[in-house]
């Protein structure tokens, strides 16, 4: 699957600093203007333990006739930069303004808030483009209420999918409650990372494997770009730690204590990702290691070689500077034989050094 490249940084600042002076709560999407934009129907499941419905919301003002009933309502929203969906999604449901306002501002952090009647999570969904060595993050959005979960996603998204496969399927899931629901929407999420994961120890193996056969330009940019990109990813799982943490001991009527321990093991997921994030890191640093002992190796065998070649022809120089002194009593320079004797003591003397600098090992 082609993924679209990710926004420029500056863009994502300049859009955000559009919103300075505006009164608290103002849905400004924070998007890139030039991407494509999917206006993607609303997708609207709803189901309890006997039976499950699904349909799709093509217009803003059939928004107002979605009916809350004692089924479990999930809503899932594609597509942040249509502002006016997000509100009034918003104001059906009771949901603040400020926490719309970080529904459609692209560049948040993953954070959890607890308000009287709602639950607010951000978590990005992490791709790995393998084409183009980088990951892509894809900004969701979960607010979990009594018996409604909605769900607003930066970009289409397949994460969700085993989700909706195991409502459709009379799983586990149809037994329990919203927050049973949001507790399986931030597991797949999660479980996802675990495949990023195994995309960078394959590019870490791939760039060693490079740097150990031969001294490639290439590998100290590739290096950094995969420093970058764990740092990148590292910024997405490490707030996760608290997130979930805080979701465990929430004191919110909206999670039930049968579903805390569900969020326990997201949790011991959540740990195990950020020490491989750190073990990737380190030996990601014992490959930038082994590249500059190939680059430092290289150099030595570089300057040894110059090295001998120039001790070889300092003697050389010496007899060829001897014998350009033009003095009358230098008998040699008038023997018959003296050109070609003095070529052989030249040949002789750097036989002689190469033959000891190959017994010292230093060729």
């Amino acid at each position: 699957m082609k993924w679209m490249n990710l926004v420029n940084v500056e863009g994502i600042f300049s859009k955000e600093s559009e919103k300075a002076g505006l009164p608290p709560g103002t849905l400004l999407y924070s998007g890139d203007e030039s991407e494509e934009k999917t206006d993607a129907p609303i997708r609207i499941i709803e189901y309890n333990e006997t039976e499950n419905f699904e349909k799709y919301i093509q217009t803003i003002e059939e928004i107002d006739e979605i009916v809350v009933t004692d089924k479990i309502l999930w809503i899932h929203t594609t597509g942040l930069w249509n502002v006016e969906k997000v509100r009034r999604l918003g104001e059906k449901f009771n949901i603040m303004p400020l926490s719309l306002e970080d529904v459609v501002s692209r560049f948040q952090r993953p954070k959890i808030e607890d308000f009287e009647n709602y639950i607010y999570v951000i978590l990005k969904h992490v791709c790995f483009d393998a084409e183009q060595k980088k990951t892509i993050n894809n900004q969701i959005s979960i607010i979990t209420l009594d018996n409604v979960v909605l769900t607003f996603s930066e970009k289409p998204t397949f994460v969700f999918d085993q989700v909706i496969r195991r409502i459709q399927k009379d799983g586990r899931i149809r037994k329990y409650g919203a927050d049973y629901l949001t507790y399986a929407l931030i597991d797949v999420i999660v479980d996802h990372y675990f495949f990023v994961l195994e995309a960078f120890e394959e590019w870490s193996a791939e760039i060693e494997k490079k740097i150990s056969g031969s001294f490639e330009k290439e590998a100290a940019a590739e290096i950094n770009n995969m420093r970058n990109e764990l740092s990148q990813f590292n910024k997405n799982v490490w707030p996760l730690v608290g997130v979930i943490e805080k979701i465990e001991k929430i004191d919110s009527k909206l999670i039930k204590k049968g579903s805390r321990v569900y969020f326990r093991d997201v949790s011991d997921h959540v740990i195990r990702i950020t020490e491989a994030v750190d073990s990737d890191r380190e030996v990601l640093s014992g490959i930038f290691d082994l590249y500059n002992s190939n680059v430092s190796n290289r150099l030595n065998e570089t300057i040894r070689l110059l090295t001998v070649i120039s001790t070889v022809f300092i003697p050389l120089t010496f007899i060829a500077g001897v014998y350009g002194m033009n003095f009358r009593n230098m008998p040699e320079l008038y023997w018959e034989y003296g050109y070609f004797a003095c070529l052989a003591a030249m040949a002789v003397v750097t036989l002689l050094m190469l033959v000891y600098f190959r017994k010292k090992e230093w060729i």
